[in-house]
């Protein structure tokens, strides 16, 4: 199961796949209500913080992930998402940041869920910046940190966002975690 899996490796992982900040800051207003949706230990949740947003929250389903950003970022508002989601009432935030959440979920069905929540949780007209790792096929694989893992191309990856009005779309060279060459798939859309 993903979340044991999560939590064993807490402590070790170190996130390295980044936002497109400079972006986001010109999209979204620092007042406004911030959902860090699959924050880990709340390494993007800091940065935004240091960038002006005081009106953010940090869910992850590991509860170990949840105890370590605690504890790195105690001035931080994290919390445990519940498996049956509905962590939040409707509309409520006024952007949505998922980054390397949809990698972490092997299934395409898992992904759709997920991007459902979302939308349910964005306020009309909200913003949802997402970036995940993405390749030229699919690829499921067990990640050296011994995470079930899954990319796939960039087109698939926009026919899950289909019920959010795309603003921008890019395609960039990273490192997996791992350090292996890979491509970021860096997504700013609207929530209709």
């Amino acid at each position: 199961m993903q979340i044991s899996a999560w939590d064993q490796v807490a402590n070790e992982t170190n996130f390295n796949l980044e936002i497109d900040i400079a972006q986001f800051i010109e999209r979204v207003p620092c007042d406004e209500r911030v959902l860090d949706y699959g924050c880990g230990y709340g390494r993007i949740t800091e940065q935004l913080y240091k960038n002006g947003y005081s009106n953010i929250v940090g869910i992850d389903t590991s509860g170990e992930m949840i105890k370590r950003g605690e504890l790195m970022y105690p001035h931080l508002s994290f919390q445990k998402a519940k498996e049956t989601k509905r962590d939040f009432p409707d509309n409520l935030f006024g952007a949505v940041i998922v980054c390397a959440v949809l990698t972490c979920l092997p299934k395409q069905q898992q992904k759709l869920d997920a991007l459902s929540e979302i939308k349910r949780l964005l306020k009309p007209g909200g913003i949802l910046h997402l970036v995940e790792f993405c390749n030229e096929t699919n690829n499921t694989f067990m990640s050296k940190i011994g995470v079930l893992m899954h990319h796939q191309p960039p087109s698939e990856l926009r026919g899950l966002l289909a019920t959010f009005k795309e603003l921008s779309v890019t395609v960039t060279n990273t490192q997996t975690m791992g350090g292996d060459n890979a491509h970021a798939f860096s997504y700013f859309g609207q929530n209709t």
